[in-house]
């Protein structure tokens, strides 16, 4: 499906995703959401107190971006 725009082109889709990532304390969670959005690992443990999160953007085709908001959530 595209989506004139008003030049007669297509216009650039943008989506919102909210990940909510879940688990017991001290499984990695906050590793994995690091590494994904920032390409950054550390082998320091530090316990998420509450909640944090990181937006991480992918341009998806050179009509769409999509947005994905890594909800931390304190084992």
């Amino acid at each position: 499906m595209s989506e004139a725009g008003p030049s007669g082109g297509e216009s650039q889709r943008e989506y919102l995703f909210k990940v909510l990532v879940i688990g017991d304390v001290g499984t990695g969670k906050t590793s994995v959401i690091k590494r994904y959005v920032h390409n950054f690992f550390s082998q320091h443990y530090k316990s998420t107190i509450g909640v944090d999160f990181a937006l991480k953007v992918l341009n998806w085709d050179v009509n769409t971006i999509i947005r994905m908001q890594m909800w931390d959530i304190a084992g």
